[in-house]
């Protein structure tokens, strides 16, 4: 009976979405080209997982990429002789890209993708009003699904921060956890800023969305917010149907 056990468990476990990374924005012969910053932050030899499983959905969907790093981004664009379909970029260099790339291209971010995938782009979206409203005192949760070793100029403990100080021109306080742990009361929090989670399951992350929710603490992510303090949110919502409309750039 191992066998029909095996079979029924099967049946338990959760449907799969059926969401794209990024595959059902593309037609069959499209380019897309993916920008990739490499600096001391970026993992020795390798890309990072939203990298691999950007450029895996682009080739399911029979679509071309092209990967460049935002030092060459001008270069090659110059050099293709055709428009992409669209630009991809790690948010680190959105205002860079965001110069570089001619208006008529679309453009968003692995994280904004990422958070479409997992299921809570429209709550993301939403968190953003209350970066406006920041002030001296408030704190603010980062939160990262992964447990890297965190090098200089990481994105999540510097960069950020640093961001959204000069963004809100207050003294916010910041705090951070990574990996398995996020608070349970989160009611201290102005707003919780989380990493796409490319390591986290969908179940987890809406997990701690709704537990954010339940708590009344906005929550989004790391790609609309840096898009937001560099002025081209709705620029990177074009892509998707009802949100640019949701948010005042």
């Amino acid at each position: 009976g191992i066998r029909a056990l095996k079979e029924k468990l099967g049946t338990l476990a959760p449907k799969e979405s059926g969401r794209k990374l990024v595959g059902d924005l593309l037609q069959p012969g499209d380019l897309a080209v993916l920008v990739t910053p490499i600096d001391e932050s970026a993992p020795k030899g390798r890309m990072i997982l939203p990298q691999v499983q950007m450029i895996r959905d682009i080739l399911d969907a029979n679509a071309a990429s092209l990967v460049v790093k935002e030092t060459e981004l001008a270069v090659v664009l110059q050099k293709l002789g055709v428009k992409p379909s669209m630009v991809i970029t790690d948010s680190q260099v959105f205002k860079t890209v965001a110069q570089i790339v001619p208006d008529d291209i679309p453009l968003t971010s692995f994280s904004i993708l990422m958070a479409r995938y997992k299921g809570f782009i429209e709550t993301a979206v939403d968190g953003i009003a209350a970066l406006r409203h920041l002030e001296t005192g408030d704190t603010i949760l980062i939160a990262e699904g992964c447990t890297h070793h965190r090098q200089c100029n990481d994105i999540g403990t510097i960069k950020i921060p640093n961001w959204l100080r000069a963004f809100t021109g207050n003294r916010v306080g910041i705090e951070t956890c990574s990996g398995t742990e996020f608070p349970e009361d989160l009611s201290k929090y102005k707003v919780i800023l989380h990493c796409g989670g490319c390591m986290l399951s969908e179940r987890e992350i809406q997990y701690r969305m709704n537990c954010a929710l339940d708590q009344q603490v906005p929550f989004t992510n790391y790609g609309l917010t840096i898009a937001h303090m560099q002025g081209i949110l709705a620029r990177s919502l074009r892509l998707f149907p009802g949100l640019e409309e949701k948010i005042a750039d």
